[in-house]
């Protein structure tokens, strides 16, 4: 994983009671950013901040409203976001920065960000497909076989993640009968796969850019009474949360393998990231690179190690 901006030892005498630092991501329903707010929030308070916290449920009306009410509020030293759509957030960072409140992008960057926490979406998505490819070769030798990939095409992230494994599949297997499936949620996830699976029953690997979605489809799978352990098959998703890591140390899963990007390194850069920026330390870019995890592993990877 990649560095992070470096924190004071000791809290600055100029934090007031009421001084806070916000944080907004898409919606409350993603486990893995649950998982990194809670762990941000002690160390955030530590400090002697507050941290806020908004649930715009994938409305980007709500994500402006929410950052206005903060920029208003004269209490917030800075906000940090994923943005439901980078081109619309653009007025209100503006709006911020006139107030003087550093604003950073988180998985995404876009005009008048201060800093902000980066992945190369495109190169991680072909990461994914790599490992793809390899047990497809190895286990279907060369026939034909149906992939699906879980897309999303609204923000740069979602979208180059996708593209990234499609491309990646496409260059490896140009025999693949490749079909892109359009969600996001658990829910979205398992209604697209049920949908599928009627039209084409014979689909055996699903690969998604996130998790939730693939946790749908696995449900979806196996409501159609496919084994959990198939050797047919093969599931792989990014961002994976505990949950995921149970299915995939499940003896001989059909869920073989995920990305990680884990939930104690992102907190912790935003944290160093949103206190900088709120004592007016200098700021750069940080960039990190997601984990492999597979059954060998998975135990490394679970929030608070519950599992060791």
């Amino acid at each position: 994983m990649a560095g992070s901006v470096l924190l004071a030892s000791t809290v600055s005498t100029a934090v007031k009671a009421e001084d806070a630092v916000a944080m907004s991501f898409g919606g409350s329903t993603i486990a893995l950013w649950n998982d990194e707010i809670a762990l941000m929030r002690p160390e955030i308070e530590k400090r002697g901040y507050k941290l806020l916290t908004d649930d715009p449920q994938f409305k980007v009306e709500r994500q402006v409203q929410d950052w206005k009410a903060w920029i208003a509020q004269g209490n917030v030293k800075a906000i940090m976001g994923w943005p439901i759509n980078a081109d619309a957030m653009v007025p209100v960072t503006k709006q911020a920065a006139d107030a003087h409140i550093p604003v950073m992008g988180y998985a995404v960057a876009w005009k008048g960000v201060a800093a902000s926490l980066l992945t190369d979406p495109e190169k991680d998505g072909e990461l994914l497909a790599s490992y793809a490819v390899t047990w497809i070769k190895k286990q279907y030798d060369g026939k034909p076989v149906n992939v699906v990939i879980m897309s999303q095409q609204q923000n740069d992230l979602t979208r180059l993640r996708g593209e990234g494994i499609s491309n990646g599949i496409k260059k490896a297997l140009p025999n693949a009968k490749i079909y892109l499936l359009q969600a996001f949620s658990r829910e979205e996830g398992y209604t697209a796969a049920k949908q599928h699976l009627t039209a084409h029953p014979e689909t055996t690997v699903w690969l998604s850019f996130t998790n939730d979605n693939m946790k749908g489809v696995y449900k979806a799978l196996m409501d159609s009474k496919v084994a959990k352990d198939d050797s047919a098959y093969f599931l792989a998703g990014m961002d994976v949360t505990n949950e995921d890591l149970d299915l995939i140390r499940n003896p001989n899963s059909i869920y073989r393998m995920a990305l990680a990007f884990q939930s104690r390194v992102l907190a912790k850069i935003n944290v160093d990231l949103l206190l900088a920026a709120a004592e007016g330390k200098p700021l750069k870019d940080v960039f990190v690179t997601p984990d492999v995890v597979t059954p060998d592993n998975a135990q490394n990877f679970y929030v608070g190690n519950e599992k060791h």
